[in-house]
């Protein structure tokens, strides 16, 4: 079973200490917010409901957002003005203000602190315990799924 990192959007209460801790990891590099992105990612990837329609594409006069082959709605972050409009356009909410950076980088897991055997600093720093690393599996019937090695438990969203 490989290492990877776990994060469980349910728990997850955006408190962004994660978000701080994974900023100050890299003294070099102020704006690393890793974190920020693959936040960001998993919602899109699990919880953006995919409309037909999809009103945020329309909503963005700057052509930032595309829905890929595979369904997927994406942002390009070189032609994303951070005027929220998407987020404003968006009929379930999923598009959060404070998830639109402008400037975004992958996460490495903490590369160096992985190396010297310590967890990721999001992981450590999270009172919800929602981050974790570990060796974690998907279990699609449980509701965690494995996205680019990252295991990520969400509840499905039910239309009622």
């Amino acid at each position: 079973m490989a290492k990877r990192l776990f994060i469980d959007l349910d728990k997850c209460a955006d408190c962004e200490e994660c978000t701080v801790k994974c900023r100050c990891s890299y003294p070099y590099h102020p704006q690393n917010n890793g974190i920020i992105y693959l936040r960001e990612w998993l919602h899109f990837q699990l919880i953006c409901r995919k409309c037909e329609d999809a009103p945020c594409l329309n909503a963005c006069r700057y052509e930032a957002l595309e829905r890929s082959e595979n369904d997927i709605i994406k942002r390009n972050n070189f032609l994303c003005v951070g005027c929220k409009s998407c987020a404003l356009a968006c009929p379930f909410g999923t598009i959060y203000f404070e998830m639109i950076p402008f400037l975004t980088f992958n996460c490495d897991l903490c590369e160096g602190r992985l190396e010297e055997k310590e967890m990721p600093l999001c992981s450590k720093t999270c009172p919800k315990e929602a981050i974790e690393y570990g060796d974690f599996e998907a279990d699609p019937k449980g509701n965690r799924h494995l996205l680019n090695n990252v295991v990520v438990q969400v509840t499905p969203w039910k239309k009622v």
